[in-house]
């Protein structure tokens, strides 16, 4: 079974909030990978968005973490605020192909992503 794993980085302004996502055939969606061999689901995203992205992840502050279903995919959904997002981090989220989208953009997304706050644990032993 592949685990996969979803991340966000909130971005609050006074325009409204925004939030990282990747755009996938013409849908936006959370980044979102396989979680990497030997590594925890967060321990993948740390990694991910400081090595892959650029960002430099000691100025990230977890803001939640939930199990989502996006489709029929479960994902581990990890929810982050950033110190400050300034031109750079921008333009390394570009460069992957990620995205700060307003909210306002996004009710397909949220809309489709069901969250959960308790784990199913009968899929656990799976």
């Amino acid at each position: 079974m592949i685990k996969r794993v979803a991340a966000t980085i909130i971005n609050p302004e006074d325009a409204g909030t925004s939030f990282l996502v990747q755009q996938v055939e013409g849908q936006f969606k959370f980044y979102n990978f396989q979680v990497l061999d030997n590594q925890t689901p967060l321990a993948s995203v740390l990694w991910k968005l400081r090595h892959e992205v650029g960002i430099d992840v000691d100025q990230l502050r977890l803001y939640d973490s939930v199990f989502a279903q996006s489709g029929s995919e479960n994902v581990s959904l990890f929810v982050f605020n950033h110190l400050k997002i300034d031109d750079g981090i921008r333009n390394a989220c570009q460069k992957q192909g990620l995205f700060f989208i307003p909210a306002s953009k996004l009710h397909g997304l949220f809309e489709s992503v069901k969250v959960s706050t308790m784990p199913a644990f009968e899929k656990l032993s799976k």
